[in-house]
């Protein structure tokens, strides 16, 4: 992988594990540290798409935030049962 490059994979609904895999540059994963009222802790997987220029104008996403194709990045958390795949930026070359 290039430095910029990561994969998603999204599970699929069927009867046994199914992946649909995909290499994107326009997407930036973070981990996010997460804290209840409770005092509770958790770490969750955050995405941000930065070219949102492509995609269909009328996607829910666009709608919930008010915003155009290109406008913004798009963030969300992702499902625990997704995987992302980054490159080691400290990884001697």
């Amino acid at each position: 992988m290039t430095d910029n490059i990561s994969v998603v994979c999204h599970k699929q609904n069927y009867a046994y594990t199914v992946f649909y895999c995909h290499a994107t540059q326009t997407t930036r994963a973070y981990i996010v540290p997460l804290e209840g009222t409770d005092g509770s802790k958790a770490k969750a997987v955050a995405v941000c798409h930065t070219d949102t220029s492509a995609w269909n104008p009328k996607h829910l996403a666009f709608q919930v935030l008010k915003v155009k194709p290109g406008d913004c990045p798009i963030c969300h958390f992702l499902p625990e049962d997704h995987i992302v795949w980054v490159p080691n930026k400290n990884a001697a070359e």
